[in-house]
């Protein structure tokens, strides 16, 4: 009876042991399923984010390129498209012949006609409240060629008065609300956008060019509110 009880005993302890088995492996598999789903969760939040983020930048570039668009655009108007280069960061360029004669600052009579054009031009773009919220600066460039001149003082006074001239055709380009975008510098002949001294290089080195410059404070702070959301 002894030995009849004790496997009795065996039995339903055997009987306890399996389901409590089976609850822990049922346990087991729930708590990978959680895993698995928070995972999933936040392999999407993390897709959004980086879609937002590849947005906000994707909208920067594009804010850049529809500024240099629109220069560009009233620029060939006037004078052509073979006279107009984009260059590196949407970098718009005209040949400094068209706005100057040789070895002057003073803009010529077909060089104010040209400026007149893109002084509107430039009022269109600080109008548009999707474009003027992201500008930081046009910033003005006068670019020399090599043949030996004082090239500093040329290339930087042909960019002053291609911004006093955009003045002068809009006066109200030329108030504060408006003026505080636009800016001139010189870079004598260190940028040059073909190697060479022939008179074709020369003269596509003479230039002056418009460069878009985005305030960075105004996008990053957009981006920044994108990453604070992650």
């Amino acid at each position: 009876m002894s030995r009849q009880r004790a496997r009795i005993q065996e039995e339903e302890n055997l009987d306890y042991y399996w389901p409590s088995f089976t609850d822990m492996m049922a346990m087991v598999v729930l708590v990978i399923l959680f895993i698995a789903i928070i995972a999933f969760v936040q392999a999407i939040y993390t897709a959004y984010d980086q879609a937002e983020i590849k947005q906000e930048l994707e909208q920067t570039a594009n804010i850049k390129k529809q500024i240099s668009d629109l220069i560009e655009q009233r620029l060939e108007e006037n004078v052509g498209k073979d006279k107009v280069t984009r260059g590196p960061n949407n970098t718009i360029s005209i040949e400094g012949d068209i706005l100057f004669d040789t070895g002057s600052s003073e803009v010529s009579e077909e060089g104010k006609k040209v400026l007149a054009s893109l002084s509107d031009g430039i009022m269109t773009i600080l109008n548009d409240p999707e474009l003027k919220p992201y500008l930081y600066i046009i910033l003005i460039e006068g670019h020399t060629d090599s043949v030996p001149f004082d090239n500093w003082t040329l290339s930087t006074d042909r960019a002053v008065s291609v911004v006093k001239n955009l003045l002068e055709a809009n006066p109200k380009l030329a108030t504060k609300e408006y003026a505080q975008y636009l800016a001139a510098t010189g870079y004598s002949e260190f940028k040059p956008i073909v190697e060479g001294n022939s008179p074709e290089d020369l003269r596509k080195n003479r230039r002056i060019s418009f460069q878009i410059i985005l305030d960075d404070q105004k996008w990053q702070e957009s981006l920044n509110a994108v990453l604070q959301n992650q």
